[in-house]
């Protein structure tokens, strides 16, 4: 070990960086604390390695040799140097406290306030005292100023005290006392702090309000409340915004009604303030306080903002709109040219509902533009009853844009089930938009009924391959279990939609009746692959073992990509005996085909499939391996699994 330690030495002390390097982490993996000086000495060179090195080593070791020998670099005239021995004795200066208490008592004042801020970072009750009388009668207000954050550092709440009794001292100290005597988080900070509320510049009132509103005790919002009323404008938002981050929202309605009348006037005030902060604190508290007026205030002041930068900001305002509730001002707002402030009142009535609010709405809606009107038949959609039927069925009949009818076809048929209004509906079955057609189709089969039944019933004869289309699948849905003999037809019907279709509308029937089993596998030979793929996905959902001999005669089929979904089918199926089949294809499939059957392996698991994914690592195709080895590890997890159930 003496000679392993000569060796290291000697690397250290050699002028090749690489070595130095080499030595430095020896040095720190046997914590040879005889590296010490050297180590010390390599975080001045020039090489960032060795310094970095150093660094790491000089942590492992630690001790107090480690915050001797590191200390004299504080006075360094290399701000790089004196900075990263500072970073080291904040990591390990808690090992020597009192090396470091002694440089508290220098005559250099730039060392006292490196040893202050070092020891801030030790958490030693044994800095408190230390810190204290440094921060109490040292003659450098910087020293004073540090050893202020190093108390809130430490977190110790026995410097409360002398935190107190700071702050008669400057300005700049008692920022540093603020923000320490916030970090103590104790009760008796937070009194020191309410009481030097009456005694300090309106600079450091303002530093103490956000101080008391970020610790959020409760017991402070009385002094605040108190406070308010002599203060300046400036420091009463900034006391506004502290008592709203300290109670909350719901929080305010526990005030008395005096307090609340105050606190109202002072938060309309607030919502005036430059800082967006304190405007979304105001906005908050109103909306618990709140009225008419707080309304329109909320408003104006959500006029000016950005609906594409300010969303989150957008998104309370409507928040607190909707808790004071319907008045006046939301129906000011409603009429008004403002598109923000109009839109704003728009989502805040449909989201506050009631007859008034829907009332407004549908008043207003013949005077909006067209994306007002949009908003205006969203909101009446989802907060109206049949009080708004009359209304949507006018619109039906007047309006053209392809939204405000969404809105209006799934309010009468989805949401209301309106059987009288069901012509009305179907005659959207002949629009020119999709998207306006699959909503009524969507109203229509929602409302059911015999007359819409016979409606798709007579549509089935129409020579429009999609009015067949929709025919079958509303059939489908209506009852798919008593149109069997209807769905079997347009198996047969010349547009490969409608047989697509048709099979679908099978998978509703039960799965108890075999005979649409036998129904569905003529499929299988349609010419059209996408009618056969939706014979696999049936076959694949169903229960019947003789699914399995046809899936397995679909594997034979011209067209890659159903192969593929019977390949997934049969391993889903998970049944050995399918396996054979599966492999006869090989040679003769593509690299996906090839993959899938690889997968498909790994899922149905057993000696055939490992036995088979053995030789197929032999394949000259690397995707082909990397596959096969990822099945094999999903088999040796599945069996490892097995085995210790």
């Amino acid at each position: 070990m003496h000679q392993d330690k000569n060796e290291i030495m000697q690397l250290l002390k050699s002028e090749d960086q690489s070595e130095q390097r080499e030595g430095a982490f020896l040095a720190r993996d046997m914590k040879l604390v005889e590296a010490v000086p050297y180590l010390v000495g390599l975080l001045q060179s020039r090489s960032i390695g060795v310094q970095e090195a150093a660094d790491m080593a000089l942590r492992k070791i630690g001790g107090g040799p480690s915050v001797s020998a590191l200390i004299p670099l504080l006075a360094s005239d290399s701000p790089p140097v004196r900075n990263l021995s500072m970073d080291i004795l904040r990591h390990i200066g808690h090992q020597d406290i009192d090396a470091l208490l002694r440089l508290l008592k220098s005559e250099d004042t730039d060392l006292r306030i490196f040893s202050a801020d070092i020891l801030g970072s030790t958490r030693s009750y044994l800095a408190v005292a230390p810190l204290c009388e440094l921060l109490l009668k040292d003659p450098e207000v910087n020293v004073r100023y540090q050893a202020a954050v190093s108390l809130g550092d430490l977190g110790r709440s026995g410097a409360t005290e002398c935190l107190k009794r700071a702050f008669s001292d400057e300005e700049w100290v008692q920022y540093a006392v603020v923000e320490a005597l916030s970090k103590l988080r104790d009760e008796s900070s937070v009194k020191v702090l309410i009481q030097a509320l009456g005694n300090s510049s309106e600079l450091v009132c303002s530093m103490i309000v956000d101080a008391l509103g970020e610790m959020g005790d409760i017991k402070s919002v009385p002094m605040l409340l108190k406070r308010i009323e002599d203060s300046p404008a400036t420091l009463r938002n900034k006391i506004v915004k502290a008592v709203i981050n300290i109670l909350g929202g719901k929080a305010l309605t526990f005030l008395s009604n005096k307090e609340k009348e105050k606190l109202h006037d002072y938060l309309l005030a607030a919502l005036k303030d430059d800082e967006t902060d304190i405007q979304d604190a105001a906005i908050l508290g109103l909306g618990y306080v709140g009225g008419a007026r707080a309304s329109r205030s909320i408003l104006n002041t959500a006029a000016l903002m950005d609906p594409d930068y300010e969303e989150d900001r957008l998104q309370k305002v409507h928040e607190s709109l909707v808790s004071i509730g319907y008045n006046q001002s939301l129906v000011e707002g409603l009429i008004s040219e403002d598109e923000t402030l109009a839109s704003l009142a728009i989502h805040a009535l449909g989201s506050i509902g009631g007859k008034e609010a829907i009332n407004d709405l549908i008043s207003s809606f013949a005077l909006k533009n067209r994306d007002q009107q949009r908003e205006i038949a969203h909101m009446l959609h989802d907060c109206a009853g049949r009080e708004a039927r009359d209304f949507f069925l006018t619109t039906l009949q007047q309006h053209q844009d392809g939204d405000v009818l969404k809105y209006g076809i799934s309010f009468i048929g989805v949401k209301l089930r309106d059987e009288e209004s069901i012509p009305v509906l179907l005659r959207f079955l002949e629009h020119p938009w999709d998207d306006v057609k699959k909503t009524a189709l969507e109203a229509v089969l929602s409302t059911g009924g015999g007359t819409v039944l016979r409606h798709f019933q007579d549509m089935l004869s129409s020579t429009d391959t999609i009015k067949r289309v929709m025919a079958v699948y509303a059939i489908g849905r209506l009852g798919a279990d008593n149109s069997m003999e209807t769905l079997a037809e347009a198996l047969n019907d010349e547009a490969y939609e409608v047989r697509k279709i048709a099979l679908e509308a099978m998978g509703h029937i039960s799965p108890e009746d075999k005979n649409v089993l036998h129904l569905v596998v003529k499929g299988l030979q349609d010419e059209n692959r996408e009618v056969r793929r939706s014979v696999v996905d049936l076959l694949d959902e169903c229960p019947y073992p003789e699914s399995h001999s046809y899936l397995l005669k679909a594997l034979h089929d011209p067209d890659e990509w159903v192969r593929v979904r019977v390949v997934e089918a049969l391993g889903r199926k998970k049944i050995q005996d399918n396996i054979p089949e599966m492999l006869s294809l090989w040679e003769r499939s593509s690299q996906l085909v090839k993959i899938k059957i690889v997968e498909a392996l790994g899922i149905i698991g057993g000696q055939t499939a490992f036995r088979s994914l053995l030789d197929i690592l032999d394949d000259p195709d690397q995707e082909i391996q990397d596959a096969a080895e990822t099945a094999l590890d999903k088999l040796q997890e599945q069996n490892m699994e097995q085995g210790q159930e």
